[in-house]
């Protein structure tokens, strides 16, 4: 979980070590498929907390955080979660919708999630996500008087792509948490891809990126592929992919 004095949160500061900054008027936090990330102002590695431990750990959360929870009026929670869906608002609607995500997602998809909606206007297009019901209840349950806005992390990586928009270059945008790998691809003018990738190890993340490079003609070097970390095991993960001639 990590807390930021809400605003404009560029991706840049995300992946940088969390650091504790609590304000008790609008919080800023994460949730991922991995579970609750936590981080003490003391102590720099983030503790990742288990949806099945979260109750049994939510006593040394508060003690840890040192948050008045009724004192919080707005809370946004960024969500890292696999079954998203970007759709073009032109054939975005109510009746249309539940449609092409089960058939994205597979029929069940919706079974115990909640839908989202994220607008990208400046690619005409409506980011749709799933949240998983106990999550929300969660984080209803950690501030029952807040207001709760979500946002998906790949909204972030396309609000990067905006910028290379007006440059005509070519850009890839990762994000790792975990075993998993969001990513966007902007080049020759148009969004070319907005993608999760799950993977067992570095060779099969290695191997997904240089199938992006064959595919869309990419070179794979720090000026066109900006990789963002969320913790130590994502850092070691960056460092691996230069044995698969991979230098992000």
């Amino acid at each position: 979980m990590l807390f930021r004095p809400y605003g404009p949160f560029p991706l840049e500061e995300i992946s940088k070590e969390p650091y504790m900054i609590v304000d008790n008027s609008h919080v800023f936090l994460q949730f991922s498929e991995l579970g609750v990330h936590v981080q003490s102002e003391a102590v720099q590695e983030i503790e990742i907390i288990t949806w099945d431990k979260i109750k049994k750990k939510e006593s040394a959360l508060w003690s840890k955080l040192k948050i008045e929870r009724h004192q919080v009026n707005e809370l946004t929670i960024e969500i890292l979660h696999s079954d998203f869906l970007l759709i073009p608002q032109e054939y975005d609607t109510q009746l249309y919708r539940i449609g092409f995500l089960e058939k994205a997602l597979g029929e069940n998809a919706l079974q115990g999630k909640e839908l989202h909606e994220q607008p990208v206007h400046w690619i005409e297009s409506n980011l749709t996500f799933l949240i998983p019901s106990e999550w929300k209840d969660f984080a209803s349950s950690l501030f029952p008087l807040a207001k709760i806005n979500y946002r998906h992390i790949l909204g972030e990586l396309l609000a990067e792509n905006k910028q290379v928009k007006s440059k005509n270059a070519t850009q890839l945008h990762v994000y790792l948490q975990g075993k998993f790998a969001f990513m966007s691809l902007f080049s020759q003018g148009k969004l070319q891809l907005a993608n999760v990738f799950m993977h067992q190890s570095t060779l099969e993340l290695a191997f997904y990126l240089h199938s992006i490079r064959d595919s869309f003609d990419v070179l794979l070097t720090r000026e066109t592929v900006n990789i963002h970390s969320s913790g130590a095991e994502s850092d070691a993960t960056i460092q691996s992919l230069a044995q698969y001639n991979i230098l992000i």
